[in-house]
């Protein structure tokens, strides 16, 4: 049995050693019947590298390219027209010249090229987009809506088209057309996540919260973790707006637990709500003191008027200390955080002061109210960023 085995094995190895010899004899007078005459190359008479394919066309230009690279575009500029001559793909030719022009700072070169490239090829859509961008620096921004519109039509998914569009809009004062536009590009790449940011930024530029918020809660769905805490920003910044303070700082404390930031993001995200809970103290003082010194003076103000200023105006500040109260400070911002507790103490109390005072007219109240009024100026500047004028 193992003899019958190897006898097998043998008839089979010669076999093949006959497959092999055939296979290269193929090969030997396959080569032999295509030889050319000296100077000519057989390359292209090989299926793998016939005329127009795309391999030989990279190949041809590879030179022209990786001079390009280099920083010499005459070198590039001349290897590009020989490999044209060669038979390189025209519109490939085309495309790598408007480089080099770009390159050489030729800009009328650079522009025929692409012209002469999508004329050749209308489902081009990155060299339309340099051909907006060229027209928007020559101060002619209704042809670079053109090419962006052309851009677009050639591939409905190329995000930077919408955008670029976009900001020219905004550029030229129709921001309603870029909203527009954005919610277009959104449309059509509903999982693209640089979009619907830029869509979720202009509408919270144009005050349109909801709408943003629901932008966003979509990119908190769809997005990665970066996606993600970007949103939580910029709702952080829609609640801090709208003063819902506590929200906008846990949306800032969340984003900050997505990057696994050191603790930098939560205390800007600090910052940034505390700044506006500031001014929004500052102005409540302002207010309540206006109607108040008016009345005080024996101007045209009654006292009810007054009264009801000061009541709104201490009912915000106590809004925000209460706020303040329920915020845990990060690191590095625990002083000012104290600081910013008596001076929110001291202007609630100088505001119920004087708010006494219009209900009794005790003079010892008005006194008190009014050095309460002044510790709460000296609270005030002890905190950076808070102000200097008087409240």
């Amino acid at each position: 049995m193992r003899r019958e085995n190897r006898q097998i094995a043998a008839i089979k190895g010669r076999l093949w050693l006959a497959i092999i010899g055939v296979v290269v004899l193929w090969a030997c007078v396959g080569s032999a019947g295509g030889a050319e005459e000296p100077g000519s190359t057989v390359v292209a008479e090989s299926p793998a590298a016939a005329p127009g394919d795309a391999a030989t066309e990279v190949d041809i230009l590879a030179p022209a390219r990786a001079a390009l690279a280099d920083g010499q575009p005459e070198k590039a500029l001349r290897l590009a027209e020989g490999a044209a001559q060669a038979g390189a793909d025209r519109v490939e030719v085309l495309l790598l010249k408007a480089e080099i022009f770009a390159q050489m700072q030729q800009v009328d070169d650079q522009r025929n090229m692409l012209l002469a490239a999508v004329a050749a090829d209308n489902s081009l859509c990155l060299p339309r987009l340099v051909l907006a961008s060229i027209e928007e620096r020559r101060g002619l921004w209704q042809q670079a809506e053109q090419y962006y519109e052309q851009a677009i039509a050639a591939d409905s998914c190329c995000a930077a088209a919408y955008l670029q569009l976009a900001r020219l809009y905004a550029r030229h004062g129709q921001p309603m057309r870029a909203l527009r536009k954005l919610q277009q590009a959104v449309e059509s790449n509903p999982q693209d996540m640089t979009l619907l940011q830029a869509l979720g930024a202009a509408l919270k530029q144009r005050g349109m919260l909801q709408p943003a918020e629901l932008v966003y809660g979509r990119i908190l769905v769809q997005g990665d973790k970066e996606a993600q805490a970007l949103a939580h920003r910029s709702l952080g910044d829609i609640y801090k707006q709208v003063g819902q303070y506590k929200e906008a700082f846990d949306c800032y404390v969340r984003a900050e637990e997505l990057l696994g930031d050191s603790g930098s993001l939560a205390r800007e995200g600090y910052d940034r709500i505390f700044a506006t809970a500031d001014g929004t103290v500052i102005q409540a003082l302002s207010n309540g003191w206006q109607l108040f010194d008016a009345f005080i003076e024996g101007g045209p103000v009654a006292r009810e008027d007054a009264y009801l200023v000061l009541d709104d105006s201490a009912g915000q500040v106590e809004q925000i200390k209460q706020f303040l109260q329920q915020v845990q400070p990060p690191e590095g911002r625990r002083e000012v955080h104290s600081q910013r507790e008596l001076f929110y103490a001291v202007a609630y109390e100088a505001l119920i002061t004087a708010q006494i005072y219009l209900d009794t007219g005790e003079a010892s109240l008005l006194d008190a109210a009014q050095q309460r009024r002044t510790q709460v100026n000296q609270e005030r500047l002890a905190i950076p960023g808070a102000g200097a004028g008087r409240q």
